[in-house]
C-alpha cells in the first residue's frame, strides 16, 4: 500500500504531466525546432538544454542494429545526452541516470555503481561501456564521470540481446566520445570547485588529421576531501581514439579508455539504540528494534587508517566497419581489458549494547581481472515481396581470467564518539581464480508488414564454460569447493510497433532472459546447487511527439517475473530464493510552452515482491516482502528559463522524490522517503559558460542507497553543496 505522502506526490506529478500533455495538444502556436550547424554543435550551446528532450526522434546506439528512431523501437529506451548532463551539472553517471525514469542509484564503496529499476537491484541491472559488458556490475563497475561521455542510454528489461544474458531490469550503456570526419579542430576545458574541497577539471581535443582521418582525446580528473572525516577520494579518466576512413565503405576506429581511482572510505554511520542517541536524526530510518542514527556521529569515520578502495583499468578496442554492398553492413570489435582492484577496510560497524562500543570487522579482497574477446555483427537489408526486411546477426567470443584474493582478519571495537582509526592488520589470503570461456550467437529481425506496422523478433544462444578453483590460506587446493560447469542459456523476444503517424507510436514487447546465480557468476562454490534464472517480461507503451509546445510523451506498463533465483546473501553464501515479480507504470514528458521556458517530469510506480524467499543466513521467511532499495514511487520534475531580462542568463531547478525503501530482505529496516531540490544558474558567453549549481538545496538528510550486507549502518547522503564551474569551448 502506497504511503499517503508518496501517493499525494505521485498524484500531483501525474496530474502535472497529464496537464502538460493535454495543454500541448490544445495549444495553437507551433514553434519549430531550430537547426544548428556543425560549428554551432561543437561550441558551448548549452542554454535551454538543462530540461532535456526525450530524444524520440534520435537514433539510439544500444540494442538498435536497424538504426531506427526511439519512436519506432518496441521497448523503453531512455537517452540523456552530453549537453544536458553538462548544462544541469551532472558530473557522474549515477547522478545522470538518477534523472531518468524510475532509476535510483548508490555509490557504496563495496559496490561503487549500483542501480535499481523496475523492481530489481544490483547485478540485475547490467552496466556496459561502449556496448561491452565486463561482468557482474557489483564486482567490476566503478564510478564514472560524464565529461568523457557522449551520452548514456538505458534499455529497460531483458530487451537487449546484443549484451549477453538479458538482465531482469535492463542495461545502462555509457557511450564515450569519438572523433568525427569533416569536423573542425575543436578544444574545450572544464573546471569546477565546490564544498569539501571538491574539485574537477577536464580537457578535450578533437583533431582533424587528414581528409579521411581524425583523432579525439578527453581527460578528466576529480578529487575531494569528502563530507565525512578522513574520506578523501580521486579519479582520473582518459579516453583517446583515432578514426581512419580507409575507403568510402571501410573504416577503422582504435580507442583506449584508462581509469585510475581511489574511493571514499565512508562505509556508513552505525545505527544505535534510541536511549544511546542523545541527538537522534529524525525521519531518515526506522527499524524493528528501534535503532536510530545519532547526529553526533554524522561526520565520523569508523574505517581504519590504511583503508583501500582503489583500482586501475585499461580498455583497448579496435572496431572495423565495412559495407560491402548497399544491402549488407558488417562490423567487428576486438577488445582487451585489464584491471587491478583492491579493498582493505573495516566495513561493518555494529553497536554493542553490552560495551556501548562499535564492533568493527575486517575484510580485504584483491582483483586481478583480465578480459578479452571479439564481437562480430552484421545487418542484411532486403525486400520480402513488398515488405522491407532487416536481419541482424552477431557472434561473440569472450574470455575472463578473474583472480580473487580475500580474507577476514580479526576485527576490533572502537568508541562511538571518538573512534581511533587503527590499522587493518595481517593479510592472510584465500585465492579463488575464476576462468570463464563464453561464446554467443544471436539474430534479430524486423519486418515492415505495412507502412505503419512493424514486427520484431530475435533469439540468442550462449555457451558458458565456468571453472572455479579455491585455495586455503596456505595455498593448498580445496577440491570440495572447486568445480567446473557449463551453461547454455537461450533467450528470445517478440515485439510489434504501430505508427499511427510520424509522431505517434504504440508498441508491445515480450522478452525472456537468464541471469547467473545471484547475478554474480564470480562468487559461486561447488557446494551450491545452482543454475541460471529464468526471466520473462511483458511491456506495452505509447510514444508521441507533438509539434505544439515541442512536447514529447512516453507511457509504459510492464510485468516482469524472475524464477529459480539463487540469491547472494553474504560475501561467500548463495541461497535459494524462489520467485521475484515486479510490475509498474512509467510516464515521462517534456514541453516548451514558450521560446525560452522549458519544463518536464517523469514518475514511475513499481510494485515488486518475492513470491517465495527464505533468508538462509537467519532463516527468516521473507515471502511477500519487498526487495531492498526498491521504492514504490520515484519522480522527477524540472524547469529552465533562458534569456532572462534579455541577457544570456539561464535559471533552472529540479525536484526529486523517492518513497520509502527497505534496507534488507527481512524488511525490518526502512529508509524513509525524501525530496531533494537542485538549483542552477548559468551565464553564457560566446565560447564560455559559467555555471552555479546548488545540490540538496534544503540540506535534506537522507539515505539514497542501502548496502544489504550491512543493515546495522546507513550511508547518509552529502549535505547541501554549492558548485561553481567554468566550461570553455573553441
Amino acid at each position: 500500500m502506497i504511503i499517503p505522502h508518496a501517493l499525494r506526490t505521485c498524484r500531483a506529478l501525474s496530474l502535472c504531466c497529464i496537464w502538460l500533455f493535454a495543454a500541448s495538444i490544445q495549444a495553437t502556436e507551433d514553434t519549430d525546432l531550430f537547426e544548428m550547424s556543425l560549428d554551432e554543435l561543437l561550441t558551448v550551446t548549452l542554454s535551454g538544454s538543462a530540461v532535456r528532450d526525450l530524444n524520440l526522434e534520435t537514433t539510439p546506439v544500444s540494442a538498435n542494429p536497424f538504426n531506427l528512431s526511439a519512436l519506432a523501437l518496441p521497448f523503453s529506451v531512455d537517452v540523456i545526452e552530453r549537453k544536458t548532463m553538462r548544462a544541469r551539472g551532472l558530473t557522474s553517471v549515477t547522478s545522470a541516470v538518477d534523472n531518468l525514469v524510475g532509476v535510483i542509484s548508490g555509490e557504496s564503496p563495496a559496490e561503487p555503481s549500483s542501480f535499481a529499476m523496475r523492481g530489481f537491484i544490483r547485478d540485475s541491472v547490467s552496466v556496459v561501456r561502449d556496448g561491452i559488458k565486463l561482468g557482474p556490475a557489483s564486482m567490476t563497475m566503478r564510478p564514472h564521470n560524464t565529461f568523457n561521455l557522449q551520452q548514456i542510454e538505458v534499455i529497460k528489461g531483458p530487451a537487449a540481446l546484443q549484451f549477453g544474458q538479458g538482465t531482469a531490469s535492463g542495461v545502462i550503456n555509457m557511450i564515450t566520445r569519438k572523433p568525427q570526419l569533416n569536423a573542425p579542430l575543436n578544444s574545450e576545458a572544464f573546471v569546477s570547485q565546490s564544498k569539501f574541497d571538491t574539485r574537477e577539471w577536464g580537457v578535450g581535443l578533437h583533431l582533424p588529421v587528414t581528409s579521411n582521418s581524425a583523432a579525439r582525446l578527453d581527460v578528466n580528473k576529480a578529487q575531494s576531501d569528502g563530507w565525512v572525516n578522513n574520506t578523501p577520494s580521486h579519479s582520473l579518466n582518459a579516453t583517446a581514439s583515432i578514426l581512419w576512413q580507409a575507403s568510402p565503405t571501410l573504416s577503422w576506429l582504435l580507442s583506449f579508455d584508462y581509469l585510475e581511482d581511489d574511493l571514499p572510505a565512508y562505509w556508513g554511520t552505525p545505527l544505535v539504540p534510541g536511549h544511546a542517541a542523545l541527538d537522534p536524526i529524525s525521519d531518515i530510518v526506522t527499524t524493528a528494534n528501534d535503532r536510530v542514527l545519532d547526529n553526533r556521529t554524522r561526520y565520523l569515520n569508523y574505517n581504519v587508517a590504511d583503508s583501500r578502495s582503489d583500482s586501475e583499468h585499461l580498455w583497448s578496442r579496435l572496431r572495423t566497419d565495412w559495407q560491402p554492398s548497399d544491402t549488407l553492413s558488417l562490423s567487428n570489435t576486438l577488445f582487451h581489458f585489464k584491471a587491478d582492484r583492491a579493498w582493505q577496510n573495516a566495513e561493518s560497524y555494529v553497536f554493542n549494547p553490552a560495551t556501548e562500543l562499535i564492533d568493527r570487522d575486517r575484510f580485504f579482497v584483491f582483483h586481478d581481472h583480465t578480459f578479452y574477446g571479439n564481437q562480430f555483427a552484421g545487418v542484411y537489408r532486403h525486400q520480402l515481396g513488398t515488405m522491407a526486411h532487416q536481419l541482424a546477426f552477431g557472434a561473440e567470443l569472450k574470455v575472463t581470467d578473474f583472480s580473487r584474493e580475500r580474507g577476514f582478519p580479526d576485527g576490533d571495537s572502537v568508541s562511538l564518539l571518538t573512534p581511533i582509526a587503527g590499522q587493518f592488520g595481517a593479510l592472510d589470503k584465500h585465492l579463488s581464480p575464476t576462468d570463464i570461456r563464453q561464446w554467443g550467437l544471436y539474430i534479430n529481425n524486423t519486418l515492415s508488414v505495412t507502412e505503419h506496422w512493424r514486427l520484431f523478433g530475435g533469439l540468442r544462444r550462449d555457451h558458458i564454460r565456468l571453472v572455479r578453483d579455491n585455495y586455503d590460506v596456505s595455498g593448498n587446493f580445496i577440491a570440495d569447493e572447486s568445480f567446473e560447469r557449463t551453461f547454455t542459456p537461450l533467450a528470445y523476444q517478440l515485439g510489434s510497433t504501430y505508427q499511427f503517424s510520424d509522431t505517434l507510436s504504440v508498441y508491445a514487447h515480450w522478452s525472456t532472459g537468464h541471469d547467473p546465480v545471484g547475478s554474480n557468476i564470480y562468487l559461486v562454490n561447488a557446494s551450491e546447487n545452482f543454475d541460471f534464472t529464468d526471466i520473462r517480461q511483458y511491456e506495452v507503451g505509447i510514444k508521441t511527439l507533438l509539434n505544439t509546445w515541442q512536447s514529447e510523451f512516453t507511457l509504459a506498463w510492464y510485468d516482469i517475473t524472475r524464477r529459480n533465483i539463487l540469491l547472494l546473501t553474504s560475501h561467500e553464501t548463495v541461497g535459494n530464493s524462489g520467485t521475484h515479480v515486479a510490475h509498474g507504470v512509467e510516464l515521462a514528458i517534456t514541453s516548451q510552452p514558450t521560446e525560452y521556458f522549458r519544463l518536464g517530469g517523469n514518475v514511475a510506480y513499481t510494485d515488486a515482491s518475492y513470491e517465495s524467499f527464505v533468508d538462509p543466513d537467519f532463516g527468516v521467511n521473507a515471502s511477500g516482502h519487498t526487495p531492498p532499495n526498491v521504492p514504490e514511487i520515484v519522480a522527477n520534475a524540472w524547469f529552465s528559463w533562458d534569456k532572462i531580462g534579455g541577457l544570456p542568463l539561464e535559471l533552472g531547478a529540479g525536484i526529486r522524490h523517492v518513497s520509502d525503501r527497505y534496507g534488507n530482505f527481512q524488511n525490518s529496516v526502512t529508509f524513509t522517503r525524501y525530496e531533494t531540490v537542485t538549483l542552477f544558474a548559468a551565464y553564457q558567453f560566446e565560447h564560455t559558460r559559467l555555471n552555479l549549481n546548488v545540490r540538496n538545496l534544503l540540506n535534506e538528510a537522507y539515505v539514497p542507497w542501502a548496502d544489504i550486507f550491512y543493515p546495522a549502518q546507513a550511508a547518509i547522503a552529502a549535505p547541501r553543496t554549492i558548485e561553481l564551474s567554468l566550461h570553455i569551448n573553441y
